[in-house]
């Protein structure tokens, strides 16, 4: 957290109102902010009924806390008012309630309260509500029909929650994603703690030891777990598997527990532990810690258990498939056959590779996506703007806003650029189109905010639509700089933040686009329009436009439309060079050549297909593989019908959108790409890094990825024959690859790293923040 927003979060007073204190996923969450905050002393927490497991640990870090002693899952009138007077004695900036009861009891009391700063916490998935109770179902409706009005903001723990509960009638403005965050410091490796507890437990160093935490509750399908238990110790080299259930209710006074214990034959296989308040302990005490449940929204126990380095099984419920990030350790619901065999497979891992290999790759899953500071953060922020505005800190002096098209764009090129400006200290905000990877965008920590702009630019007045929303939107937010990536949000933005006088713009030209690809010849009135519109977006005094391409600059310079000392050189969006690595290049036959990008006109696709099948009729030893999809909102992608086609040929394989690049060119030999006009395309500088021979074409952008007849070949343009003579000629040379590859390696380290981008993208910053506005923009 940055000085700023530690400042802020200093300013803010926040009374939390939560069912109670006990073992689960909202406590938990409720007791890692409270302890990670600022000032934890401007927290005061208050529990409908009593302290739980939670109430001494959240008093010890400095919060206030109070409990009501209401029966559980009931509203009584004393306790209702006692809590409506304790929020007006306390007068707090915003109320934040946690579970579907705190939602509308606390909404309620902050409301009669004079409060109106109410964010609800909504921590259930939505899914199999059948299985709650009565009460809890009728509250859930109940809250669907004041969302519009109660509270001021919901915060989901997971996206798939904020869905199904909108479809149930959740007010769908007011909902944002928090995922949750986790303490490093606190849920680790430790190899004492892990000892002491299963000798606590009787267990001995060969038995090998699941585990559960979760509470008694038909939703987390404890019979789920203990027949998949049942079927796993059917096997006899299976027979020292044991099993810890920990929460409320895993006692011998459960009746009902005991009795499918006993049916099964398991009553002496299971240890009943009850709740507990040392999670870590327990989960270094197991060696797999497994969750059966039938729902789920964002399962804490999941992400804790990886933390303290123990891997996990999951049923595919809520977000747990996406913390395990393994498919062979996810399993359906309530399907215990299925989650036997997951069970099997991972303790069969554990046999083969060890406990702390495992463990190792767990713990750095959750760290690099789940860390505490990430949702400190979004809380904060989310605080922040439903305070009153005499609560809000003075205008952030360091506030950056980047402006892209897509975020599924600002997050494969740019977030790595947000995020060392976040590290830096500025307040990142990200405005981009509506999709499905928003909710990863504010899982960073980052401020997201929506703009009506369209992939086509053929209807005038929506165009005029998008330039006034983005001013509305500069206007409202007041960055101190904004980032401009793509051609519509350079354009568009770049008007638009001289006339809502941003202080500092940043632009990033990553390619001219189709219209300085025609061959020049007599007027041309879209150029002229184009060139026009450039002028006035990059005429901001305080700016500096970003090129990734020799060319895309002096063509720029040339027509007048910037100046020299706006010019910055940087090629390409950079490569982390620990991710992408020089792999041993696969045995051949056959050499295999590899495309990667949007299956568009544009970027060579039909060369490269019909290369291909030129290959193939000289029998050549060639695989050409095609990873990519089409791109339907674009005038120049293929369709699927094509792709199809080419599948049923056989002449290139079509691997569809791929996410794991760096696997795809440790297992090619070429790195292909035949595009027309490019910026500095990323598929290139990736396949640098990873140490592979390059063809490409010899236009603009893609003879600066390369250094040719060094690290990669040249071919012409829409050239399918001379492609295909080229990839041949480099699938008969191994050492000739391998020469081109160690120099795209060495080029990689030396000219896109993306470190070295990203301390030039911080210069720029900075240098824009201090500069002086021009008087005129």
């Amino acid at each position: 957290m940055n000085v700023t927003e530690t400042a802020q979060a200093a300013t803010l007073r926040v009374v939390h109102v939560i069912t109670g204190l006990g073992q689960g996923g909202a406590e938990a969450v409720l007791l890692r902010l409270v302890e990670g905050a600022a000032q934890p002393a401007r927290h005061t927490v208050v529990s409908l009924t009593d302290e739980g497991v939670h109430g001494a640990r959240l008093r010890k870090a400095g919060a206030h806390v109070h409990a009501l002693g209401m029966p559980r899952g009931r509203l009584t009138l004393p306790g209702f008012l006692s809590l409506r007077k304790l929020i007006r004695k306390q007068q707090p900036d915003v109320v934040q309630t946690w579970m579907y009861h705190a939602d509308l009891v606390g909404g309620l009391a902050a409301r009669l309260a004079g409060v109106k700063a109410v964010s609800w916490g909504v921590r259930n998935s939505g899914a199999h509500l059948e299985k709650s109770s009565f009460s809890a179902r009728m509250v859930l409706r109940l809250c669907a029909r004041l969302s519009s009005w109660l509270p001021a903001r919901i915060v989901y723990c997971a996206q798939a929650a904020r869905e199904r509960h909108e479809q149930m009638g959740y007010a769908p403005g007011k909902g944002e994603v928090i995922q949750n965050g986790y303490d490093l410091s606190r849920f680790a490796p430790d190899a004492v703690a892990r000892e002491r507890q299963r000798a606590e437990w009787g267990v001995g160093p060969e038995d090998r030891l699941l585990g559960s935490v979760a509470r008694w509750d038909p939703l987390k399908d404890h019979d789920n777990l203990l027949a998949a238990l049942a079927d796993l110790r059917r096997n006899p080299a299976r027979a020292n598997v044991r099993c810890v259930l920990v929460g409320r209710g895993m006692a011998p006074e459960n009746t009902d527990l005991l009795g499918r214990l006993a049916a099964l034959g398991l009553r002496d296989a299971v240890i009943l532990a009850g709740p507990t308040d040392d999670v870590p302990a327990v989960m270094n005490a197991l060696d797999l810690h497994v969750l059966s449940s039938r729902a789920e929204g964002f399962p804490n126990v999941v992400a804790e258990a990886m933390a303290c380095g123990t891997p996990c099984v999951v049923t595919d419920v809520g977000d747990a498939a996406a913390i395990v990030g393994e498919p062979e350790r996810v399993a359906p619901p309530e399907n215990s056959s299925a989650l036997a065999k997951a069970m099997a497979r991972a303790l069969d891992d554990l046999d083969a590779q060890g406990r702390q290999a495992l463990g190792e790759a767990c713990r750095d899953r959750v760290a690099s996506q789940y860390g505490l500071p990430v949702m400190l953060r979004a809380y904060e922020r989310t605080w922040a703007s439903l305070a009153p505005a005499e609560a809000r800190e003075a205008e952030h002096g360091r506030k950056l806003m980047f402006i892209v098209n897509n975020p599924a764009f600002f997050l494969s090129h740019r977030l790595p650029l947000a995020l060392a400006a976040q590290a830096d200290g500025f307040d990142v905000h990200v405005a981009t189109m509506d999709g499905d990877t928003v909710p990863v965008i504010r899982g960073h920590g980052m401020m997201h905010h929506v703009i009506p702009m369209s992939r086509s630019g053929r209807n005038p007045v929506r165009e005029l639509g998008t330039v006034w929303g983005l001013y509305r939107l500069l206007r409202r937010v007041q960055p101190r700089v904004v980032h401009l990536v793509t051609i519509k949000p350079v354009l568009y933005g770049g008007i638009a933040a001289r006339l809502a006088k941003v202080h500092g713009m940043v632009a990033a030209i990553s390619g001219l686009g189709f219209v300085f690809m025609r061959k020049p010849g007599g007027f041309d009135p879209l150029r002229t329009v184009v060139v026009t519109l450039y002028r006035l977006a990059l005429g901001h005094r305080n700016s500096r436009v970003i090129f990734q391409n020799g060319s895309d600059r002096d063509m720029l310079l040339n027509a007048g439309v910037v100046r020299s000392r706006q010019v910055v050189l940087v090629r390409g969006a950079g490569v982390d060079l620990d991710a992408f690595t020089v792999q041993p290049q696969p045995a051949t036959p056959p050499v295999v050549a590899l495309m990667v990008g949007r299956l568009l006109r544009d970027k060579g696709v039909y060369e490269y297909v019909e290369a291909a099948r030129l290959s193939q009729r000289r029998g050549a030893p060639v695989t050409w593989l095609l990873a990519g999809s089409p791109d339907p909102g674009n005038p120049a992608s293929v369709t699927d019908a094509e792709v199809a086609q080419w599948n049923a040929e056989g002449a290139v394989q079509c691997l569809g959108e791929r996410h794991d690049i760096a696997d795809l060119y440790a297992n090619a030999h070429v790195a292909v790409l035949p595009s027309y006009r490019e910026g500095l395309p990323r598929s290139l500088i990736e396949a640098a890094a990873c140490g592979r021979a390059v063809v490409t074409t010899d236009v603009p952008g893609c003879r600066d990825a390369i250094e040719p007849n060094v690290s990669g070949m040249l071919v012409p343009v829409q050239n399918a024959q001379a492609l295909a003579d080229m990839v041949l000629r480099l699938a008969d040379d191994a050492p000739l690859r391998t020469r081109l590859g160690e120099a795209g390696r060495d080029l990689a380290v030396r000219a896109f790293d993306i470190r070295h981008v990203q301390a030039v993208h911080l210069e720029v910053y900075r240098d824009l923040t201090d500069g002086d506005r021009a008087s005129t923009q």
